[in-house]
Order: C-alpha cells, then sequence, then structure tokens
C-alpha cells in the first residue's frame, strides 16, 4: 500500500487584509498569509516538519523561493531536524514541485516539506492573492490516507516565470492561460478517478497558479461552495500550496471518505486518496482552520519593511557580522539542533555545551548531547533591544530556563510586551540576519508550550 502516515500544516502567525498605506483596512473579503521577518522557506519546513516522524529514506524540500541558489536549502533542514547522515536531503524547484514531492514520498516513502514564500511588487494586482505557507507529510502504509489513483498531464506553457537573480514572478495574461490549465487538470482528474474506479470524490480541493483554472476546475468537479474560502484567506501559497489544501481536507474528512486533489500548474496533478481510520492521530500540531483563527493582521507598511520592499532608515551601528563556515560546522549540535551538554555527574545541562559542567565544574567524557529544541522553557527575565539591525523599531530578549535544565539568552518571536517572567516559550527556527550573502540561522524563542503531539525523538 502507498500513502500518507503523518502530517502537518504551517500558517503564518500574520495576516495582511489590505494593501493600502493610507486610510483604515478595507474590507475585500480576502486576506494572505505573512511569513514574519525572519521566517522563510527553510524555517517553515522546520517548523512544519519538526514534530513529525524522522525521515528514515529522504527529506525533499519543495519550493519556489529557496533562500540559497546552488545550494541544498533541506540539507540546512535535515540538520535542524537532527536526521541520520544516511538520510538524503534534496530540493526540488518550480510551482510544480509541491506535488512532485508529495507524489515521491507517498509512493516510495520519507518525507517532504513543501514551503514557499511569495512575494509581488507592492500594488501588484495580485499581491493579496500570493501567501506563505508550508505543509509537511511522511509516506507510508496510508495511516492517515491511503493513496488509491494518480495521473499527470505535463503541458510546456509560459504562465508564471522568473529568471536567475529575480525576485518577483512574471505572469503572463491569465485569461489565456486558464483554459489550458483547466483542461489538463480535468484530463488528470478523470483518469484518476477512472483508475480508482470512482464516479466522484466526497472532498475536492484545487490548487492552481492560475486562479480562474482553478475556480473552472472547482466548478467542472463538483466542489462545494466554500472550496476555494481557504486560499481567499491564505492566498496561492505556491509550491506549498496542494499540500495545505490536502492537510486541511485531512483535518475534517471522516475515515473511509475519498479526497481528489488536483494540482494545475505547468500541466496538472491529480492524487485520489481513502482517508484512513488512523487520521486524526496522524496530525501533529494544529489545524489548518485553528491556524487560520489564530492570526493577527498587521499593516502594509509593516508588511513592506519586513519583505524588504520599503527602504527604511536602521539604527547607526555596523551590520552583523557574517557566519563563517568551520565554527558552523563544527558546532552544528548546537547552531542547528540546539544541543546542550548534560553532565554525568550531577546531571545539569550546560548551555553551549562543554566539556566542563557551568554547574559543578567537573570536567570529562562523561557529558551526554541532549536537544533542547523540542522542551518547554520558562522566563525569567525579559527585555528590549532598541538597536536592532532586524526590520522592527525594538526586539525582545529574553532568559529562559528549560524543563530538564539549561539556560538559553536569546531573541523571542513576539513582542516584549507581550513576555512577562514566568511566560511559557518554546524554540523556533529563524534567520537571523544575512550579511555577505550568507544567512544566520539560530534558534529564538516563541510563546505557548510545545505544540503538537510527541511524535518526534532526540535521537542524538
Amino acid at each position: 500500500m502507498a500513502g500518507i502516515d503523518a502530517y502537518a500544516a504551517y500558517l503564518p502567525a500574520y495576516a495582511l487584509i489590505d494593501n493600502t498605506l493610507e486610510g483604515p483596512p478595507r474590507p475585500r473579503g480576502i486576506s494572505r498569509s505573512v511569513a514574519a521577518f525572519d521566517e522563510d522557506v527553510i524555517t517553515m519546513a522546520v517548523e512544519v516538519a519538526r514534530h513529525l516522524p524522522r525521515a528514515q529514506d529522504r527529506l525533499l524540500l519543495a519550493t519556489t523561493s529557496a533562500p540559497y541558489e546552488a545550494k541544498t536549502s533541506a540539507g540546512v533542514v535535515h540538520e535542524a531536524l537532527g536526521l541520520d547522515p544516511e538520510v538524503a536531503a534534496l530540493d526540488l524547484r518550480a510551482h510544480r514541485s509541491g506535488a512532485a514531492a508529495l507524489d515521491l514520498v507517498v509512493r516510495a516513502g520519507g518525507s517532504a516539506a513543501l514551503a514557499d514564500l511569495r512575494t509581488t511588487r507592492p500594488g501588484a494586482p495580485d499581491e493579496l492573492a500570493q501567501g506563505d505557507a508550508a505543509a509537511a507529510f511522511t509516506g507510508g502504509s496510508g495511516r492517515a490516507a491511503e493513496l488509491l489513483a494518480r495521473a499527470g498531464h505535463t503541458t510546456e506553457l509560459l504562465e508564471r516565470w522568473r529568471l536567475p537573480g529575480e525576485r518577483h514572478d512574471r505572469v503572463w495574461d491569465e485569461r489565456f492561460t486558464a483554459d489550458i490549465l483547466a483542461a489538463a487538470g480535468l484530463d488528470a482528474a478523470r483518469r484518476a478517478l477512472t483508475e480508482a474506479g470512482l464516479a466522484a470524490a466526497d472532498h475536492v480541493v484545487v490548487s492552481s497558479s492560475n486562479a480562474r483554472a482553478a475556480a473552472a476546475l472547482r466548478r467542472a468537479l463538483g466542489a462545494g461552495s466554500e472550496a476555494g474560502s481557504l486560499e481567499q484567506a491564505t492566498g496561492f501559497t505556491g509550491a506549498a500550496h496542494p499540500g495545505l489544501l490536502l492537510a486541511d481536507a485531512l483535518d475534517h474528512a471522516e475515515p473511509g471518505q475519498s479526497i481528489l486533489l488536483v494540482s494545475a500548474t505547468e500541466g496538472a496533478d491529480a492524487f485520489v486518496f481513502r482517508v484512513g481510520d488512523g487520521v486524526r492521530e496522524a496530525r501533529s500540531g494544529p489545524s489548518v482552520r485553528e491556524q487560520l483563527a489564530a492570526r493577527q493582521t498587521i499593516g502594509y507598511g509593516r508588511y513592506l519593511r519586513w519583505r524588504g520592499l520599503l527602504d527604511v532608515q536602521g539604527p547607526s551601528r555596523p551590520a552583523a557580522p557574517a557566519p563563517a563556515s568551520p565554527p558552523m560546522h563544527r558546532r552544528a549540535g548546537w547552531k542547528y539542533r540546539l544541543e546542550g551538554s548534560q553532565c554525568g555527574a550531577c546531571g545539569k545541562v550546560t548551555t553551549p555545551p562543554s566539556r566542563v559542567c557551568a554547574a559543578c565544574g567537573i570536567a570529562g567524557d562523561g557529558t551526554a548531547k541532549v536537544s533542547l529544541r523540542d522542551k518547554t522553557a520558562t522566563v525569567v527575565s525579559v527585555t528590549r533591544d532598541h538597536l536592532t539591525t532586524m526590520p522592527e523599531p525594538d526586539v525582545a530578549i529574553v532568559v529562559v530556563d528549560f524543563e530538564g535544565g539549561g539556560r538559553l539568552s536569546a531573541y523571542a518571536t513576539a513582542d516584549a510586551g507581550e513576555i512577562t517572567v514566568g511566560t511559557a516559550m518554546t524554540p523556533a527556527f529563524r534567520r537571523m540576519w544575512t550579511t555577505d550573502g550568507i544567512h544566520n540561522y539560530f534558534w529564538k524563542l516563541a510563546c505557548g508550550p510545545r505544540p503538537g503531539k510527541d511524535t518526534a525523538t532526540d535521537g542524538e
């Protein structure tokens, strides 16, 4: 059997509902999900995949907006997740990569993280129709969903593209490309349903880089009137979109029901799943709709600053130093996996890791590595940094003590006004800054206890 054993979805905590700099927000019925200034494809992939069962064969990262060219971004995700070196880490690029990654892990095993950060030019017609999100799936025997059939249709089409070095997609007139993508999607969907022995599916979800094609496919395939409601709330999330829609369908589908997933971009891919008896236990973390309800809105000016689309005066201080390759490699356990050293004599945890225990002062080889990334911590001190080089007027720095031992001083993802002594926080992998073409990743602290179920183990 081929199918999905575990899944998760991640929506950033922010939403943009109005893209005007002046005046009150204008309700339009649509919004886009917005990743914070310290989030990118890598950090969202880590967040969505970190509590799924460990990948045993391969880890695939599907995206259109990788932070590096000519370097495997999945390798950073692999390191932050603490996977064994034997697990291959591969990038898949372009808009169709999300469906391709899902197809590979469902039929061949492994894990796939689908993540994208979408940026348009300010004021672009589809600025509110693009969004940021991630989804992750672990392939297996079908505890969450069994794959009944799949079909593909490849069409060479100049629809969305971006030249090397460019930041924003170029888009051809959607009126021309919509009919082509809708025809490809309908062909793939009908062949998949025929192979599965079904006349129709209980749930139909459609992802397309062309909004007209998506609407046409929903009508042709009999999707309900609410089928496009999620996309109206998040925007089209690129390579992550088919995974996000599938995760939402699995959230509310009942065991035994069927799901037809159609992804129409550069052709089409169609999947027919039967929901498994273990679908409720297969989800890690909150549902998609729960994350939608928890979002907070941000202003257009703040969004532009976060994206680097608005040039603002920063503090008069030197840029943060760029990380170097040798110490990043030597200290990978601390930098990427947040490992401390646990003393064999007194049991206390020292951070950063050291051969000398910070508590009892004993040095020796009896220390063991322990990861703090999935543990809950309690704030013992909080302060504000008003001279940060980040695109915010000030950021919070907290000192926390972890359950089971270990102390960490780090930036917080939340505003300082939301944090007090005693606040529960958990580590969140984020991009600190970029200097000399090198992205510096490390762990910040997010408000709230550790989400999800204990499906992951430290294993280091």
